[in-house]
Order: structure tokens, then sequence, then C-alpha cells
């Protein structure tokens, strides 16, 4: 392969390290104005009265929006498609406030500057009304019944897969475990830009965003306008993980920008990144298992409550997705679920990195510590007892997993990781030393690879070749920040057999891109590079055929080949591409242009086994990670290094979520708000990861290739919080293990002995 598997900068590394990218913060358009948003001190309250007079007298504020002269229309911030079946909730600006941070005002100002200091001068009156930020309150209370029209409870249908079995003598297992909200922190907030013109009718919308046509359709549902009214572009973006799949600033700036006809900039806080946009849910779980008792699990009970928070959002959803990843890795005899989604005053829950793989697994990987525990069995042996075997299908959808690797996943990870002289250095070392403790643990997960086939999953793509041999793709992309962009370039480098730097890619653009639901479920890879390497292999049969065309000969007397056209039974090139674009136009009056749509009619699963070794300092409660290696199976590599890095910078995710970050509310009802209360773990604390791939089995991606940002957040919490247990011979369950918990319960060890 000339590039698939070598490692490529990403598309606009230059511009990012010369600080020369344009992210939508610093876009400036002439006579633009700028918003600055008041939001919610109270969980819960409504709305008595609104005065900006105070604010209106500041020089430089243009205008104040707020629930009494904005639309009344409700949206949810999740949908990404048109008739979507999604429950209404939420406003620009709401009368009812379900939650600190909810949005109350934004100030229009000539200046940021005027627009901040305008926000305290408003006066707003607000009737404060009981609240609960935690769901089992809600549940037991019934104080939130009327916080929405249907309530606050949101329960899934039971989902029931294969037939109770004999569990006449069975070992049965159940773990509790709780799961603390977390926000995704990534580098650049939530910012937009609109601008509205009252000449032409149109609205244009620049905004980091994973679905330009998504957020169109939310758009012009909400302002009654037009599609072709409404373009949607999306710009440069500092890391998503899932915050900005849904929509909360482009509504705002959408608002004042057809109530004053100039372009409009918003830029969302820190602050507001955490509160005002969405956060990982938080999520209370119970999960009985039962096994043989040489560690075959015959079946497993599983009951989730997932925390909403104050709208509904894409909670129900991701209470559902739970019990689909169910059999992305294990496969079991019988599975039962049960869940439900819970409104809270808390900040609105919404996707994040692996759309509740991370949660379920973590779930079911502690649950699988304590049996192997209970039975004295080996924690891999436990699991590759029960692995998927390749071949096998997904239970819950009926799907062929394909050749799905779990299983070799841990066994070349528990060789690499020497497993079993740490596991024998580990007895020793605790044996020798009363305050520091040492674990290790195995923490297993899968994922997929697109939608399919739970709901419409399909993209289309343009391609032509220019006259000087360069090539223009059109397609709806959206680059995180992590290479898709260059991903894309390199398979259709490696079909076309050019230099990649002869192709140009952007990325979605609703008035010139094609549509596209998004980039989410892990599809680009899989689903978007099968229809860039489909289009290239479209248009490189094209080639052969204007070639064809021009020299009057028969096609199949032709081949393309390193850029040019030979005859296939070999010699020197006959035409260079460039030559068969210009002869094209010239000769034949047509460009050499193709258009391609590609349906995606598989998920095969991808896994990974991680290993960790940790210390635990028994009088702090801190956690130091000593050694880490991640064994992934994803089909084929495209771009090593930056494949290898979303596997390191997703180990420092879930580290910091297994250990130190979470948000909780305080007396008040309002979570945190701050980096400086809201603990990353940062690269000094974080060990060299080691990561492994597993490149085989896969045939039904571009070269092979299938998913890796999102599957590589799975197997990390299960893996540290299983080591941090080991350790202490403990069975912490309330995640993140701070070191408040970890010196409580070392305490309770110590006086329990």
């Amino acid at each position: 392969m000339r590039y698939i598997g070598t490692s490529v900068p990403i598309h606009d590394a230059m511009g990012k390290a010369c600080g020369k990218t344009l992210y939508a913060a610093d876009m400036t358009l002439p006579g633009m104005l700028h918003l600055a948003l008041l939001t919610s001190r109270v969980p819960h309250g409504t709305v008595q009265s609104v005065c900006a007079k105070r604010a209106l007298e500041l020089p430089g504020v243009v205008d104040v929006l707020h629930c009494f002269n904005t639309t009344k229309r409700l949206f949810n911030r999740y949908r990404n498609i048109y008739g979507q079946e999604l429950i209404d909730q939420e406003q620009v600006f709401p009368a009812r406030l379900r939650f600190a941070g909810d949005r109350v005002a934004c100030v229009i100002a000539e200046t940021a500057k005027a627009a901040r200091e305008a926000l305290p001068l408003i006066d707003v009156e607000i009737e404060e009304l009981p609240y609960a930020t935690d769901a089992k309150t809600v549940l037991e209370s019934g104080v939130l019944d009327s916080l929405h029209p249907d309530g606050a409870v949101y329960p899934i249908r039971e989902m029931i897969n294969g037939e109770p079995p004999d569990t006449a003598g069975a070992v049965f297992t159940t773990t509790d475990c709780r799961i603390e909200r977390v926000s995704h922190v990534t580098m650049e907030p939530q910012a937009c830009v609109a601008s509205y013109s009252r000449d032409t009718g149109e609205l244009t919308v620049w905004s980091p965003n994973q679905s330009v046509h998504g957020l169109r359709t939310v758009l012009a549902e909400l302002f009654e306008l037009p599609y072709n009214k409404l373009r949607v572009v999306k710009t440069t973006m500092g890391g998503s993980f899932g915050s900005k799949q849904e929509w909360m600033a482009e509504p705002v700036a959408a608002a004042a920008a057809l109530h004053t006809g100039r372009p409009v900039k918003i830029a969302f806080t820190r602050e507001q990144a955490m509160l005002s946009s969405i956060t990982r849910c938080a999520v209370d779980s119970t999960l009985t298992t039962a096994a043989t008792k040489d560690g075959k699990i015959l079946s497993i009970e599983l009951d989730a409550t997932v925390d909403a928070g104050g709208y509904l959002s894409n909670s129900r959803d991701y209470c559902v997705v739970l019990s689909s990843k169910l059999f992305r890795f294990y496969s079991f005899p019988y599975a039962k679920y049960t869940g439900r989604a819970v409104c809270t005053n808390s900040p609105v829950s919404g996707a994040f990195r692996g759309w509740g793989s991370p949660e379920l697994f973590l779930i079911l990987e502690h649950n699988f510590n304590t049996l192997a525990r209970k039975l004295d069995i080996d924690p891999t042996e436990l699991r590759l007892l029960n692995v998927a075997a390749p071949g096998s299908h997904d239970k819950r959808t009926g799907q062929p997993l394909g050749e799905i690797r779990g299983g070799e996943c841990i066994r070349l990870g528990r060789e690499k990781f020497d497993w079993y002289a740490k596991r024998d250095a580990c007895k020793t070392f605790n044996a020798q030393n009363g305050r520091y403790r040492r674990g290790v643990a195995v923490g297993c997960g899968g994922h997929g690879n697109g939608y399919f086939p739970r709901r419409e999953d399909f993209s289309s793509m343009e391609m032509r070749m220019a006259e000087d041999g360069s090539v223009i793709a059109n397609m709806t992309l959206h680059d995180h920040g992590c290479g898709s962009v260059t991903a894309m370039k390199m398979i259709i480098a490696e079909s076309l057999e050019i230099p990649i730097e002869k192709i140009t890619l952007g990325e979605g653009d609703t008035a010139a891109t094609p549509f596209d639901v998004g980039c989410f479920a892990s599809r680009t890879t899989y689903v978007l590079g099968c229809m860039a390497l489909g289009c290239a292999l479209k248009l490189k049969a094209h080639l052969v055929e204007c070639a064809a065309e021009v020299l009057g000969v028969q096609p199949d007397l032709l081949k393309a080949k390193n850029g040019g056209i030979v005859l296939a039974a070999g010699g020197e090139t006959l035409l260079s591409f460039a030559d068969v674009a210009v002869k094209a136009i010239r000769k034949l009056q047509r460009e050499v242009c193709v258009t391609h749509r590609h349906i995606n009619a598989s998920n095969p699963g991808v896994t990974g086994a991680h290993f960790a070794h940790v210390e635990v300092d028994t009088q702090t409660g801190m956690v130091r990670v000593l050694d880490y290696l991640a064994v992934h199976d994803i089909g084929r590599v495209i771009n090593r290094e930056i494949t290898i890095a979303q596997v390191q910078g997703a180990v420092a995710m879930g580290t910091g979520a297994a250990l130190t970050e979470s948000m909780r509310p305080d007396k008040n009802g309002r979570f945190t708000a701050s980096l400086k209360d809201y603990h990353l773990r940062n690269c000094p604390e974080l060990p060299h990861v080691a990561v492994e791939f597993i490149e085989a089995g896969s045939i039904q991606g571009p070269y092979g290739a299938k998913s890796i940002g999102e599957l590589a957040n799975v197997p990390v919490a299960p893996a540290i919080v299983g080591a941090v247990n080991d350790a202490l011979g403990s069975s912490l369950n309330e995640v993140p293990l701070n070191p408040e918990k970890i010196v409580r319960t070392w305490a309770h060890y110590l006086a329990a002995r």
C-alpha cells in the first residue's frame, strides 16, 4: 500500500501549528454583532418578568432577547434528521427554567465587551420551584411530576433476547453501579456565527457541528424557514466527543441574526460549555448474572436508570442503546433489560464518546470481576469463556458481527502485558507493603460501525478530474480535529494511485455538499470511507472509458495505473489523467466527473481489550497508573499515528472518568462549572500507553478498515476501576473512584480486619 497504513499529517496541521487556522470564534464579518448569554442561577423556576432597561442604556448594546420577545416554538437539540421521532421540549429562551445553566436571555451588542458588561444589568424576576438533581429523588418523591407536560419519567420497553436457561446450581452475582455525570471538556467551547439577509431571506450559520443537514432541519423547523433559504457550514472543530452533535448555541445565534438582520457571533464561556451545553448522563444500574461454576455465563438481567437532566433530548434513545451494545463483545444465551430515562434539574445529558458503550461495559466488567473473584477464576479466562466468536451474530439485531476478534485482543494483550507475571508481582508487593497497594485488571468492550440496521445510513459523493490531473472531491464530512479529511484523502489517493497532494476535499456545507446524516455512530471511516473508495474506483473506471473514446479503442484494452492510462497488456503510459481530462473537455465536450451513493448494509463488531497496572496510595487515595496496554481489533489502520493518538487520547479521557472527573451539585442545585473544581488527568499523571492493533478479519470496510474513535474509550474505565479494586481487594462501584472514596473504603477494610 502506498498510503493505507502509513502516517500522514492531518489536513490542517500546519495551520494549527502556526496559529492561523480559523475557528468559529475567530470569525469576523462586516457589521458583525456580539452575543453574551445569560443563564439561570437557579435549578428550577418560572420567569415572571424580564426588564432590560438598564442593559439597553449601556453604550453599544443593540437589544436583549428573552422568553417574552422570541419564538415560543419547541425543538429537540438532539434531532439530526427530518421526521425523527423525538419529544420537542425546549425553547430558545424558556419561561420555565429547568436547570442551573438553562438559557434566560442574551445581549446583542456592537462589541463582546459591551455584551458581557450588560448581562448583570438585566433584571429578571424568577419564581423558584422545588427541584431534584438526581433521578432517585424524582422517582421516589414525584417532586417533578409536572416538569414537562408528560411528566419526568420515560420508561422504555422491556427487552428480552433468548430463552431463559436452566439456572439450577448456577452462581448468581448481583452488582450495583453508579456512574456520575461528566463533561466533554473540549478545547474549543461551543461557538457559532449566524448571518441573515433581509433582502434575500437567507440565513447562513457557521458552526463546528457534527451534522450540517441535521442542524438545518432543527433551525428551519424552529424558525419556519424554507430549507433552501438556510445554509449551514461546518467550521474547523476543536474537539467534540459528542458535545457538538446537539444544538445549544446555534438557535440563540439564529434568533439574534433574524431579529437584527445583521451577522452575530456567540461563543460559550467554559462555564457555559460545562453547564449549558450537554454532559454525559449519570447512570444507576443493577446487574444480575447467572453463571456455571466454571465461569460460563448463562443469563444477564440489567436494569438501568439514565439521568436525562432538564430536557429529555437523546436520553430515551441513550437508555435503549445500552441494551443494543450487549452483544458487541460477549455472547450470552439470555439477556433481559429494563430501563428508564428520568428528567431532573441537572444539566442536559447528551451524546458522549461511545454512546452508551463505556457505561454498559463498565457495568458488565465490574460484575464479571466480582464473579471471577467469587469463582476464583482468572479474569482473562472468564472473559475468554464468554467472548463472541468470529462469524457470530449480534443477538439484539440479528446482524453478523463479521470477523470479530475480541478473544484475540485478550490473548495478545495478556501476552504483551505479561499478565500472569504482573499479577504475581502485585501479590508480592502487597504482602510486603502497607501504605501502597498494586493491582492489575483487564477491561473489554465493543462498539459498532454506523447506524445500520437501526436507521437510515447512506451518503453521496461526487468526484471530478481537473485539467491538471488533480481531483476535486465533494462529500459531507465533519472532521472533529482528528484527521477524517486526511483519512478520506488517503483512501482516494490509494484507489486512484495518485499523490495525496493532488486531492482537494472540504467539509459539510448544505449549499454545496450532498445530504448526509452526520458524523456520529462511528460511521465516518466505515460508511463514508466505503463511499470514498467506491467513488474513486468509479472515477478510475470512467477515466478508462473516456480514454478509450478519445483513442478510439475498446475500454477493456486499457487500464488506469499510476496516474495514467496504459494498455491492459502492459507498456508505457498512453495518456496521463490530466491528458484524459483535457481531451474529454475539448474533444468529447464533457467533464470527467462521477457521482456515487453508498448505502450501508452491515455493521461488523469492533473490539478492544485494555490492560491496566495501578498503584494506590491508601493514605491519600491517589492512584498512579504504572503501565497501560490497549489492544484493538479494527480491521485495517488507515492513518497509523493518528489512530494510535486516538487510542492514547481515549485512555486519558477514560482514566479521568474512572478516577477524578465528575459534575456534582452544590447545596443550591448548581453543578460543577469550572476546571478549578473539575479534575482532569493531565499528561504528567498519565503513563506511556502501548497500543497494538489486530489488522485482520474485515473485508467490508474501505481496505478492511473499521472504526476506532469511540471504541477506544470503551474499555478504559473498566480496566482502571478493575485494577483499583484488585489492588484494594474491594468492590468500589461508584465512579469516579476519587481519593475520598478510596480512603473511606480502605479505612473500612482496616476496621474490619
